[in-house]
């Protein structure tokens, strides 16, 4: 009987195998797209073979679908946490609605802004939005799905529009929109004569998109 030292050290190995070839699979997929990767590619990447592949994901469709979701489930979980705690900090106050989502677009920006997501998985997810897989579902369903059906229900709130209308979709699909722009590409910072965004600049940002959302929600008599 193997003595559990060695057990968890295969264990232990093999996580870090199936680690690796997430890691670079993300880089891959990223850069060329589903079809344009090779088992063997992956495989030589990741310092492995191509039996690894099938027998941590049952083939390259799994692999993709297992990177898509790692993905969405980052994504997922960096939405929630500025709507948890803008949510947790407004029924505290009472604040209006319309206050809470101005608050929710400063946070969910600086979040974005500031976080450390790696350039694979803002290309994979760029690859996903234009031309998306069978893994698209996944990353709606987990991740970009929630975070609009949060925004459609402040819009409600905050400018009186009827739930499930498509107004409410309409402007929840453009706060989700413009939250995540800046983080996506490139463009603003060159508008704006920057290399990269500042600590003074996320916030400045933040700031002004809340403003513009005190006219653009307002309240419909």
């Amino acid at each position: 009987m193997p003595e559990p030292v060695k057990s968890d050290t295969r264990v232990a190995k093999g996580q870090i195998t199936r680690d690796r070839m997430l890691a670079e699979a993300l880089r891959l997929f990223a850069v060329k797209g589903f079809k344009a990767v090779g088992t063997r590619e992956l495989a030589a990447a990741a310092g492995t073979n191509i039996a690894a592949i099938a027998f941590h994901f049952g083939g390259k469709e799994g692999l993709y679908g297992e990177v898509v979701r790692r993905v969405a489930g980052d994504l997922a979980r960096q939405y929630k946490a500025v709507f948890d705690a803008v949510r947790a900090e407004g029924d505290a106050a009472n604040e209006e609605p319309l206050a809470r989502t101005q608050r929710v677009m400063s946070k969910l920006v600086g979040a974005l802004l500031s976080s450390k997501r790696s350039q694979w998985m803002s290309l994979l997810l760029q690859r996903e939005f234009i031309t998306p897989t069978p893994a698209f579902d996944a990353l709606y369903d987990e991740a970009i799905k929630p975070c609009l059906e949060e925004f459609a229900r402040l819009v409600e709130l905050s400018g009186g529009f009827a739930a499930g209308s498509f107004d409410t979709r309409v402007l929840a699909y453009t706060l989700f929109t413009m939250a995540s722009a800046f983080s996506r590409n490139k463009n603003f910072l060159r508008f704006a004569e920057r290399t990269e965004y500042s600590q003074q600049d996320i916030e400045h940002i933040g700031r002004t998109l809340a403003g513009f959302l005190e006219h653009g929600l307002r309240p419909r008599p």
